[in-house]
């Protein structure tokens, strides 16, 4: 696998239509090669062929895809944060129906409806860990045996302000969980039992909010607008360097007039870059949040 570095080849894959809404979406990769995303506007995910480009949209039970993991059965997992709190975590197979629900963890009375999960990352042992990055800033690992545990981020020193992403981080000996603490601008790792590890941080990474591995990388989408990679080392280097648009007034979007409508992208400028996965074959995938959005791979 080769490695990823500036500059990259660039093929936009999907250019959505912004008269049906915001694309806020995770993304993810099937056994056949297919990657799957939100349909702008919600309610709806692509299924899309990234050699030919064609697609089908298939109706699905939630509000935004926004967070996407692809069982090992080719089951897909959402987390769909709600227009508004609560949000769910649904399991759907391929004809959009869902087959399994999980249902927001509970500590006390005032968290009740407060739930609004933006990740999930499907570990080898079963363990299915999600990030509450728009709800309660904590993050909930639903073990194999169905225990459930919460962690909130303060046994690295601070609480959690916003784990938009979580990540299986494989590239070591022993799994560990990767969590993209997105208002914290760090991306911390964790054993599987929970504990602590050590956190990154970086002055070019300002906005960490999805994360994917590939070979010896944690690549990250920093929303202001980049795409980064963290080695084994911690190194942070840029892929995709950011282009500072978020200084842009009406961003992710432009203002016509005091309307917001759909900015102009360009190839191989990013936007606003949201979920990011990867395949088998190291091929990268991520998608851009704004009306419309787009979907996009790298190499």
């Amino acid at each position: 696998m080769k490695d990823l570095n500036s500059p990259v080849i660039w093929r936009t894959l999907f250019d959505g239509d912004s008269k049906h809404g915001w694309m806020h979406s995770g993304i993810g990769v099937l056994s056949d090669g297919r990657i799957v995303f939100e349909a702008p506007g919600g309610a709806a995910l692509i299924f899309l062929d990234p050699v030919t480009k064609s697609h089908i949209r298939v109706e699905v039970g939630v509000a935004v895809s926004h967070g996407i993991a692809v069982g090992s059965d080719d089951t897909i997992w959402i987390c769909d944060p709600g227009a508004q709190a609560p949000g769910q975590v649904v399991q759907i197979n391929l004809d959009g129906k869902i087959v399994r629900t999980i249902k927001q963890p509970i500590r006390s009375a005032d968290e009740q409806d407060k739930w609004r999960p933006t990740s999930i990352a499907l570990a080898p042992n079963g363990d299915i860990w999600i990030g509450d990055g728009y709800g309660l800033s904590l993050v909930h690992v639903v073990r194999a045996n169905g225990v459930i545990q919460t962690f909130d981020g303060s046994s690295s020193g601070i609480k959690f302000d916003c784990p938009h992403g979580v990540a299986i981080d494989t590239r070591e000996s022993v799994t560990r969980i990767a969590v993209a603490d997105r208002s914290n601008k760090r991306v911390l790792y964790f054993k599987e039992d929970g504990s602590f590890i050590r956190s990154v941080a970086d002055p070019i990474m300002t906005s960490p909010s999805s994360l994917a591995v590939r070979g010896s990388d944690l690549l990250v989408t920093d929303l202001f607008g980049a795409i980064l990679a963290i080695n084994q080392d911690d190194h942070v280097r840029a892929i995709v360097p950011t282009s500072n648009v978020n200084t842009r007034e009406g961003w992710p979007n432009k203002l016509s007039g005091t309307d917001s409508v759909a900015p102009d992208v360009l190839e191989g400028k990013l936007n606003s870059p949201h979920g990011i996965t990867v395949s088998s074959k190291g091929e990268v995938y991520f998608t851009e949040w704004y009306l419309g959005g787009r979907a996009v791979t790298i190499s």
